[in-house]
């Protein structure tokens, strides 16, 4: 058994959340590829045992080769379960898990009840779980650096959240700052520590193939050619395979000296929208016949007759209803989220997200908005 076997090696075992989602998949291949020496236990739904690895699988699969997969696996066992069935944690191996990595979540932007469900109920019966465990020494909560909701500074740093009485654009934000505050006052002996990834967005190698995961509202704006806040205004972004190397790099390091981290791009990494449309440029070519116009979600809707011959077919009513909340987020005052802390504890700045933008573009080539979307949906 994985347990005993960790056990006698005297090596840490991670339990990983989250597995089949993007940042997941990214994790789960990096402990793969770069983490030889680590025992890993996944927890994930399925119908069976054989359906649930097959989904964490096909995750990893997205980010490294076959062979690298394969011989990483053998480290690896799986709970088929829920995060909210307390039947799924009661397998005795968790009880040797010296690491938690908390990735799973609700990250839909429309839904309420499941978002709820999900990311609090989860994530306090999880920890609650944990407590249990004797040689637990981290439990790395993953939220987001947009708990700090519409009203915020320019600049965000991380003690200025989670706090009361913020207005959110959307219940997965909420949930995720409910949870933390839930988390330090009903477990706090637990050894807890939080990372809040920014805007994440492709692969510095691959692009948009594992995911077009928010990326496609980068490609309605350049197509669209309508922005709802200044192209000076900062965006900070940060790719998925930099968020999985600084999570394990949370995870795994011996002392920390704060328990809340961003994963951001900071004001070393962020760029303006009109970089990014500079960018675009380079891949579609230049419309100076049609610049970029600055207006409100009102005229983007009004506008709609644009939409199926830009974006391609598809409901444009479910299109625009999803637009307006990503518009709002993009009307959000915040331009970057400080990351001092993590440069501070030793993890490299991040790339820009103009310096991998082009792949994102180009890998793949040939899928519609309305494809890209439905990795958000």
């Amino acid at each position: 058994m994985l347990d005993s076997m960790a056990q006698r090696a005297g090596v840490a075992m991670i339990l990983l959340t989250g597995a089949t989602g993007f940042i997941g998949g990214a994790t789960l291949a990096s402990l793969l590829a770069a983490h030889p020496s680590r025992r890993i236990l996944l927890l994930v739904r399925g119908e069976s045992v054989e359906a649930a690895q097959e989904r964490a699988r096909r995750s990893a699969a997205r980010f490294v080769d076959v062979t690298t997969l394969e011989a990483g696996w053998r480290r690896c066992e799986v709970i088929c379960g829920d995060l909210t069935d307390a039947r799924s944690l009661n397998d005795p191996r968790l009880d040797q898990v010296t690491h938690v990595l908390h990735l799973a979540s609700n990250t839909s932007f429309r839904s309420v009840r499941g978002v709820r469900h999900a990311n609090i109920l989860g994530a306090l019966t999880l920890a609650h779980r944990m407590r249990r465990a004797l040689h637990l020494e981290r439990f790395l909560y993953v939220g987001t650096a947009y708990i700090c909701g519409q009203d915020s500074e320019r600049i965000v740093r991380e003690d200025d959240f989670p706090s009361y009485g913020v207005r959110h654009v959307v219940e997965y934000t909420s949930s995720k700052a409910e949870c933390e505050m839930l988390l330090e006052n009903t477990a706090p002996e637990l050894p807890l520590v939080v990372a809040r990834p920014s805007v994440v967005v492709g692969h510095t190698r691959l692009g948009c193939l594992p995911s077009a995961s928010i990326y496609w509202f980068y490609r309605v704006a350049e197509l669209l050619r309508r922005t709802t806040c200044p192209l000076d205004a900062y965006d900070d972004v940060v790719p998925v395979d930099y968020v999985a190397e600084a999570l394990l790099f949370l995870l795994l390091k011996p002392e920390l000296k704060h328990r809340r981290y961003h994963i951001s791009a900071g004001e070393g990494s962020s760029v303006t929208w009109r970089e990014i449309s500079e960018v675009f440029s380079k891949c579609y070519g230049e419309r100076a016949d049609n610049p970029y116009h600055v207006v409100d979600f009102a005229t983007i809707a009004r506008e709609r007759e644009r939409l199926t011959p830009l974006l391609g077919p598809g409901d444009e009513e479910h299109m625009l209803k999803t637009l307006e909340i990503y518009y709002r987020f993009a009307e959000i005052n915040v331009e970057m989220f400080d990351n001092n802390r993590l440069l501070a504890e030793g993890m490299p700045p991040p790339p820009k997200f103009t310096s991998y933008l082009e792949k994102c573009a180009m890998m793949p080539a040939d899928r519609s908005v309305y494809e890209q979307m439905r990795a958000d949906e």
